[in-house]
């Protein structure tokens, strides 16, 4: 999750009673270390404030872990089970969509685990380069189509994002990230798919990542 994800949600969720989102909750969670230590401003900006307040929240992810409420694949009947024997409220679901095929599934399998009136928060990146996670089917869609994406649900909010860019990240590692790009450089051969990748990535070393963002309701 980019911090622009992490600050939007934590003010969008802030509008929210404990009771319109406990439990929430948070798909594709990673581990406790990665929340924390890795990306601490999703614990600091989000979890941390939810805790306070009084909201529960609970943790999925495909790998078990610390931090992990739930291990599962959402596309297993099983997973999607003990999701939903939780109840929640509520359901974040933070940069999945570019990693998952079937995509409408995604949102039919999301939707199913809320109540008429639960809230849905949902962001994927419109424009970032190739994450592989395991896979990255470079869906990068605007927030109209993410929101379109949901369509017979109230949409509250859309909006874009506006992140830092790829330069952010090399300035704390330059002479490792800026080595590897110039040493692809003369070797496609070796690798053609991580040479076009290594590539394309220096277009976001002066051009800001992009995230659609949207916020709805499921119908009643």
């Amino acid at each position: 999750m980019m911090y622009c994800d992490a600050e939007w949600l934590a003010a969008v969720l802030a509008r929210y009673r404990t009771e319109e989102l406990s439990p929430i909750l948070n798909l594709g969670s990673s581990t406790r270390h990665f929340r924390q230590v890795e990306q601490p401003h999703v614990d600091a900006l989000i979890f941390k404030p939810l805790e306070a307040r009084g909201v529960k929240v609970v943790h999925s992810d495909l790998k078990a872990s610390d931090g992990v409420d739930i291990a599962g694949d959402i596309f297993d009947d099983a997973t999607l089970a003990a999701m939903q024997a939780t109840h929640p409220k509520a359901v974040i679901c933070t940069h999945m969509f570019e990693h998952v095929v079937n995509r409408d599934e995604l949102r039919r399998r999301l939707l199913s685990m809320l109540p008429p009136g639960g809230l849905f928060f949902v962001t994927v990146p419109s424009s970032y380069h190739e994450h592989n996670d395991p896979i990255d089917t470079m869906y990068r869609p605007t927030p109209a189509e993410l929101a379109a994406m949901f369509g017979g649900h109230d949409i509250i909010e859309q909006r874009e994002l506006i992140g830092h860019n790829y330069w952010t990240l090399v300035r704390k590692r330059p002479f490792t990230l800026l080595f590897r790009h110039v040493t692809r450089f003369f070797v496609p051969f070796l690798g053609w798919q991580k040479w076009k990748r290594s590539m394309t990535k220096l277009y976001w070393l002066y051009h800001p990542y992009k995230v659609a963002a949207v916020v709805g309701r499921k119908a009643g």
